[in-house]
């Protein structure tokens, strides 16, 4: 064939149109087919009118396929998992202090590998993720099998000193951290490789927020798995009796045991089906070349939107996401005559408080995905609205909000936290397609990419000031609400666009246009093949 079938499919493919005016003995075809027949279903049908001695009006191919929501669930657990691995300590800092003698600082380091790892392999990876999305993630989650699997050390030395032990951990951190690069530079790629515009900021929305599950989803484990250590291990805030260390070592054995056995079946999924892009493209930006990766580097350092966006993006998301890795340092903290909110009941706040952010950023994304020019009062809206729920519990935790009872506190702990953080999150999609949009045609991968550059530095000095002596915890108090109200004047300067998507709309118009002119004299001549 000459030249493909007009066809834009979701499912099936569902429309075709466009092209030169329709001559004598020409014929619009509009074909009804499973995509994953494609391209042998297109060819029999336009195999069949050329038979019957007509030409068929030929165009460009747009097809969505079906196989992408699985590309989109395979890519979005490996992103869920890799911060599941990332937060397995953040949980249970209580009993690695009494079964490790690890402190806080240790802990936080744990945590900090991650970011480290970004910014020193952040360069080669960006390039590889540019070239290859296959190789990319064949890499990212043998990474993070292989992070999950060195920590499970101890089933073949049962007797490993827990100096040896820490030692691995950290080399598992840092593996682990490599990963992240990927899992959160990526989901604009994947979202624009495989899915039409109109589906492109819900499956970001996706991809990206169920990375953020990964910390609820490492609450949720640690809690069912890992009890809190009683109060003969020592530790400031145990006021109940519970088991002893071996006891806790044993349930820590088995709780890194669980870890790894997910990251072990990703890896291999990712390996038997997880190509870079579909055979045809679904929307005719995916389809455009985009800038070369050196060309796009001097693009974004240059332009004073590339490093606006960043900071918008990067400063809430960063210490929202690392606050809540360590917030049982925090919550744990406050109390009421003597009674201290527990280890468990804060990593099921963090649980809940992750699901809840996730369920309201894609709804946020889905309704935002199909309406043009509201991006950024959105996001403008959900940051102040955040700042002042994270003001709230600032007022909670600081006492100077002091509340009658124990559970007029949980509850008000409960809904500051859950509000805020449902706002500040629900940002982040919006502001990784907000910014593919306006610095189009710079790759989705390299845009995601310089955004998460400086998310992980804000979250270097984050959890360095852990580092600083006798600095304490009464500072996370602070950050939570100025991480949302100081980047307001930043984005208020940044002009609203729209370019990618301009160039699907210029297709859409163009198709319309010739539409209406050749609908008269269309006529009989439109044919249903099936």
């Amino acid at each position: 064939m000459a030249a493909p079938l007009k066809a834009h499919a979701d499912g099936d493919v569902k429309e075709s149109g466009g092209g030169d005016a329709i001559h004598s003995g020409e014929v619009l075809v509009k074909i009804e087919v499973e995509v994953d027949e494609l391209p042998g279903a297109c060819e029999a049908a336009l195999q069949s009118i050329m038979e019957s001695g007509k030409e068929p009006l030929v165009g460009e191919v747009l097809v969505a396929y079906r196989r992408r929501w699985f590309i989109l669930a395979l890519f979005s657990f490996l992103a869920l998992y890799q911060c599941c691995v990332w937060n397995t300590w953040g949980p249970v800092v209580n009993s690695v202090q009494a079964v490790y003698g690890w402190d806080t600082v240790l802990v936080s380091l744990f945590a900090n590998w991650g970011s480290i790892a970004f910014l020193v392999f952040m360069v080669p990876t960006l390039y590889l993720q540019d070239i290859n999305l296959r190789a990319t993630v064949l890499l990212s989650s043998g990474l993070v099998a292989l992070a999950t699997s060195i920590r499970c050390s101890f089933l073949i030395f049962p007797d490993i000193p827990d100096s040896a032990f820490t030692i691995l951990c950290h080399v598992s951190a840092i593996l682990n951290g490599i990963p992240g690069i990927v899992v959160t530079s990526a989901p604009a790629a994947v979202s624009a490789a495989w899915f039409p515009p109109q589906e492109r900021v819900t499956a970001t929305s996706i991809s990206q927020m169920l990375n953020n599950v990964g910390q609820g989803v490492s609450f949720l484990v640690a809690s069912l798995m890992v009890e809190e250590p009683g109060n003969g291990t020592g530790l400031v805030n145990s006021t109940s009796p519970g088991p002893g260390v071996e006891e806790v070592r044993a349930q820590l054995q088995h709780y890194l045991l669980l870890l790894a056995v997910p990251a072990i079946t990703t890896f291999l999924l990712a390996l038997l089906y997880f190509p870079s892009k579909p055979p045809t493209a679904p929307s005719r930006s995916s389809q455009e070349p985009r800038l070369d990766f050196a060309t796009g580097v001097k693009q974004l350092v240059s332009n004073p939107n590339s490093w606006a966006l960043a900071v918008v993006w990067a400063v809430p998301q960063a210490v929202w996401n690392n606050w809540c890795a360590l917030m049982v340092i925090s919550l744990t903290k406050i109390s009421m005559d003597g009674e201290f909110l527990s280890e468990t009941w804060v990593s099921q706040l963090g649980l809940v408080a992750v699901l809840v952010s996730t369920a309201t950023a894609i709804t946020v994304g889905t309704c935002i995905g199909r309406i043009r020019g509201s991006m950024k009062t959105t996001i403008l809206g959900l940051l102040v609205a955040g700042g002042a729920m994270f003001s709230l519990l600032s007022l909670v935790t600081l006492k100077v909000l002091v509340l009658p009872s124990m559970l007029l506190l949980k509850t008000c702990v409960y809904i500051f936290l859950l509000l805020g953080n449902s706002c500040v999150v629900s940002t982040s999609p919006l502001l990784f397609e907000f910014g593919v949009e306006k610095l189009y045609p710079i790759s989705e991968g390299l845009i995601g990419g310089w955004l998460n550059i400086w998310y992980n530095i804000i979250s270097v000095i984050f959890l360095g000031l852990f580092s600083i002596p006798h600095i304490g915890s009464t500072w996370l108090s602070y950050v939570l609400p100025f991480s949302c109200f100081s980047v307001l004047p930043i984005l208020l300067v940044v002009k609203e666009e729209y370019k990618r998507r301009s160039v699907d709309d210029e297709e859409k118009e163009e198709e319309e246009s010739t539409g209406d002119g050749e609908e008269e004299r269309r006529g009989s001549k439109e044919e249903l093949l099936t």
